[in-house]
């Protein structure tokens, strides 16, 4: 009877929460600045809802904390894990437009997002997951333009 236990122990100990971010995201557009409309929603533990954010609005934040990067802020600083728009694509940056989004997020385990821009494809139920490490996980998400119009489809 006591082999029956000897195989068996404590459970291991639960990870600590984090001291910072569960996540530091950028999000950029592949040439030039974000749309005005871009949007993400992150969808984390219980939320399946999600919290939103939208460049240009001023959000309550619990777990999305957002910061927009013009190109006069020099778009992601190289500490946020990116160059500028003008570095990637070689153009002269527009000073009136939003290069980057960098946030972080708070949500202490796995979390989902979600990614709307006009002229751009969606990114949908990106699963943003814990590894070995379970803090401070560095997720960049680049938007990718939609495919032009086929010319043949138009009439």
């Amino acid at each position: 009877m006591a082999l029956a236990f000897t195989g068996c122990g404590p459970n291991p100990k639960p990870s600590e929460p984090c001291d910072g971010p569960t996540f530091n995201l950028l999000l950029k557009a592949a040439q030039g600045p974000l749309p005005p409309d871009t949007r993400l929603v992150v969808k984390y533990g219980g939320n399946n809802d999600g919290e939103p954010y939208a460049l240009g609005e001023t959000p309550s934040p619990q777990v999305v904390f957002c910061s927009e990067k013009t190109a006069s802020e020099g778009g992601a600083t190289a500490s946020e894990g990116g160059a500028t728009a003008s570095e990637d694509s070689g153009e002269t940056p527009n000073e009136g437009g939003v290069y980057s989004l960098f946030c972080r997020l708070y949500t202490q385990g796995p979390a989902r997002v979600d990614v709307t821009a006009t002229g751009y494809e969606a990114i949908e139920e990106r699963d943003l997951t814990l590894g070995k490490k379970r803090c401070l996980v560095d997720v960049e998400l680049e938007l990718t333009p939609l495919p032009p119009p086929d010319a043949a489809a138009k009439p």
